[in-house]
């Protein structure tokens, strides 16, 4: 199979430029990339061709060889007994000469350039007596055999000793073959033999360029098709059987589903996993597909060969410039690359690809099908410490090793210092920058437990370590999403029986307590109420509603049950609900909102609830401030602190890009002050920020793809900079388990480089401000500088910028002072 490279403007083959990538790009170490230049030019040193008889040169592979019937006379041969280097050299041999200088020449045929790069010829070349002469040129033969360079301005005198001669030229934009004649019609010539060796014509290795080849060049499996995209001309892979349909399962493609290609890499190096992809018009359910575990031909059922990649209708990038390298956020129907080394989605990432061995860059390499409506067009290597824009990988072009937009700059989160939180979800489209902007995590969809537990027993936990992470290396406070939602199950639950539907919600439970015991909040049962999305098989998928006590009594006696199960597994953690519709209650005159506190009554009255959540969507809020705010007096009157747990603001998307930042600016600022001012609500959790969140469509992300913010989100941080608000319900941990006094550890690890963790235990709620100071005094950084709640905090200190030495932390914590020593080694 031949694989197309491509340099702006101009494609290649592979066997071409396999070698090909720029060593001269700054930063790039040579233990890694070695410094060499690549030949391009065919048989330059005449060792691909037999040693001939004079006039026996038509099989010189490379080469043509001229005598025009001008005049001239000559022979060339390709002989052992006068080399430079190797085993053959070429000889001329001149009897006459013609009218003109070329009409004795040797040309060096078809030799490939890449246009706007410059190039060294190089040879070597003798006479057999003193006196012979000689021009080396390089010809376009595209433009009238237009002359790009030649060894001097006249022609070149030769000696009797070997001399090299070499000169520079620049291949024509455009240009894909160039030729190299020699010519030797000089009477100067005349019984005289010109040798001729070591012709090499150069360029310096590029780093950077992608392996880039098309999804339908390998072997199909039978349950495979191609077909070419209407719209877009695209020649695409698509699979014919969905994966309930066929051998395949959750954890591999199975028989018949898989396609191998034989692939050649450019060079050595570490590899991101690439590909140009289509989620159909079923979106999360057009969206996966199985990445190989490493390298070689796979076994198509055996789950430890293949990692699932899933979640890519919320994913990857289309626009020319946009850098292939974060998770993305496009949908559905549209074509867009996507980094799947670097982003897991709603699953693990996939491998990087190592290629070590210089000598061997030939590697067996599979993909597998999962979902059908799931469409490739083209499969991409690329080296994971360049960027790649998509124009790159559209044309096969090198990357670059130093990002093409500049980071964020560090700043604090927006209610950094606040009296209350104000956090935002992990999805890997979410996590760009996050630190710099929110103070608070929850876990979109990872947490789910069909997202956790797809198939039973086999528990994926990796996305939902990442966002347990991301709150405990920034100390932020961390909610579960979700233990129990009737509509985001998976789906075996509903082939067991009532018995044994209990008892695998005990080892969901059990697992997730395991796990993550220290979580500050865990939403126990969502949408579980006004009919939303119960577990009764009916207003949502699950049927176990009557493994946990159906409605009895109350009408909610499972949720009490869910509840009881949670207090029992997480009791050093505030036990939660959540719901939609509810703060549009009395906008819709429904009774949502009264229906929700009975329940919450129930929860109060047997001591199983802390927090109160209410979903903020979009739809959610259409009302006035005064009709939002009568329904958040109604859920404070229990004494509970309320959550608005997942906000998002919409703007205009049939406008203009003017007229949805303003309608989003306005829905802004009618919506999150009614919450943040509210004096019950101790936070606020929007549901996306980047593009890729679920209600693009709306037009609800907060920043623009190349992270320039839009002006909903600059007023926010203006807003809740200067905004006076307070929270005047207790937000205690309710837990017998709390710290009893003030205490400052040891920061782990010490000595450390370039990152540590500090905690620390707060036995109530107090004001709280952390810094590190270097040996001199001078106060480096402030970690923390807010009101904090009684419990057991963690926060990480990253020294990056700073050099080795002795550094250290001081806290203050009402009365409470204590100062601890720590070491940085670089």
């Amino acid at each position: 199979m031949e694989h197309i490279y491509r340099y702006k403007f101009t494609k290649v083959t592979l066997c071409f430029v396999l070698g090909l990538l720029l060593v001269s790009i700054s930063g790039i170490s040579e233990k890694i990339y070695a410094q060499q230049d690549v030949i391009v030019n065919t048989n330059g040193s005449f060792e691909l061709s037999e040693v001939t008889t004079s006039g026996d040169t038509a099989a010189v592979e490379g080469w043509q060889f001229f005598v025009l019937d001008d005049g001239a006379a000559g022979t060339y041969a390709i002989v052992d007994s006068v080399t430079k280097d190797g085993n053959r050299a070429l000889a001329v041999t001149v009897e006459s000469t013609g009218s003109e200088e070329y009409s004795l020449g040797a040309v060096n045929e078809g030799v490939p350039v890449i246009g706007g790069l410059t190039y060294t010829v190089s040879l070597w070349a003798k006479s057999s007596e003193a006196g012979g002469t000689a021009n080396f040129t390089v010809h376009d033969p595209n433009n009238n055999f237009m002359e790009l360079g030649r060894v001097g301005s006249n022609d070149v005198s030769l000696t009797t000793e070997w001399q090299e001669f070499s000169f520079n030229f620049t291949a024509p934009n455009g240009a894909d073959t160039l030729r190299a004649p020699m010519h030797f019609s000089f009477e100067e010539n005349i019984g005289k033999t010109i040798y001729l060796d070591s012709v090499s014509i150069t360029h310096p290795k590029i780093i950077g360029i992608p392996l880039v080849f098309d999804a339908e060049s390998g072997e199909l499996g039978s349950e495979w098709i191609t077909d070419t995209d209407a719209d877009d001309g695209s020649t695409y892979v698509e699979i014919t059987t969905d994966i309930s349909e066929t051998s395949g399962s959750g954890t591999f493609p199975g028989e018949n589903r898989t396609i191998t290609y034989e692939i050649t890499f450019p060079d050595t190096g570490n590899y991101d996993l690439f590909a140009r992809v289509y989620v159909g018009s079923q979106s999360f359910d057009d969206d996966s597909w199985f990445t190989p575990r490493g390298f070689g031909e796979k076994s198509p059922d055996n789950p430890d060969d293949w990692q699932a990649i899933n979640g890519l209708a919320a994913a990857g990038f289309n626009m020319p410039d946009d850098v292939v390298r974060e998770a993305g956020g496009l949908g559905s129907e549209v074509w867009k690359w996507v980094n799947f080394t670097k982003n897991g989605y709603q699953s693990a990432p996939a491998d990087t690809f190592i290629v070590d061995d210089p000598e061997n860059l030939t590697y067996t390499f599979q993909i597998g099908a999962s979902e059908d409506g799931f469409r490739i067009d083209k499969i991409a290597f690329g080296l994971s410490d360049f960027y790649y824009t998509v124009e790159n990988l559209d044309n096969g072009e090198a990357g670059s090793p130093i990002p093409p937009i500049s980071p964020v700059e560090p700043q604090d989160p927006i209610a950094q210092g606040k009296e209350k939180w104000l956090g935002n979800i992990y999805s890997p489209a979410q996590t760009e920058n996050f630190e710099y902007y929110w103070n608070q995590v929850t876990a979109e969809n990872a947490g789910k437990w069909g997202s956790v537990e797809g198939t039973r027993g086999n528990y994926n936990w990796g996305a939902l370590d990442a966002s347990y992470n991301l709150a405990r290396d920034n100390g932020f406070p961390y909610r579960f999403h979700i233990l129990t939602w009737g509509g985001q199950q998976p789906g075996w639950i509903n082939d067991l029986s009532t018995e044994e539907q209990l008892v695998a919600i005990e080892e969901w439970y059990d697992a997730v307590a395991e796990r993550y015991p220290d979580m500050e909040y865990v939403e126990v049962v969502n949408e579980g109420c006004c009919g939303h999305q119960l577990p009764d098989g009916q207003s949502g998928s699950a049927n176990y509603i009557e493994a946990l006590g159906g409605t009895g009594e109350t009408g909610h006696d499972w949720i009490i049950t869910a509840f009881e199960m949670a207090r029992e597994r997480f009791p050093n953690s505030k036990l939660m609900i959540n719901d939609y519709n509810i703060v549009s209650s009395h906008t819709w005159n429904t009774q949502n909102a009264a229906n929700y506190r009975q329940i919450i009554d129930d929860l109060i009255d047997r001591d199983l609830i802390d927090v109160i959540g209410v979903q903020a969507h979009g739809f959610s809020t259409v009302g006035t401030r005064a009709q939002m705010t009568s329904v958040l007096d109604l859920l404070a009157e229990t004494g509970l602190p309320i959550q608005a747990t997942e906000m998002d603001i919409d703007g205009y998307p049939s406008g203009t890009e003017a007229q949805s930042d303003q309608v989003q600016l306005e829905n802004m600022q009618r919506i999150f002050p009614t919450f943040w001012e509210h004096p019950a609500v101790e936070g606020v959790t929007f549901w996306g920020w980047r593009p890729g969140l679920w209600r693009q469509d709306q037009d609800a992300f907060l920043v623009r793809n190349n992270g320039e913010e839009r002006p909903a989100l600059e007023w926010l941080r203006a807003y809740v900079d200067t905004a006076n608000v307070e929270l005047n319900v207790s937000t205690e941990d309710i837990t017998d388990t709390q710290p009893q006094k003030f205490d400052l550890k040891n920061n782990y690890p010490n000595p450390f480089n370039p990152a540590t963790t500090i905690s620390y235990t707060l036995p109530a709620a107090t004001d709280v401000t952390l810094h590190v100071y270097d040996v001199t005094g001078r106060r480096i950084q402030t970690l923390v500088n807010s009101r904090q709640t009684a419990g057991s905090h963690t926060i990480r200190f990253d020294a990056s910028n700073l050099s080795t030495g002795i550094y250290f932390y001081e806290i203050r914590a009402g009365n409470y002072r204590d100062v601890k020593k720590m070491t940085l080694i670089k």
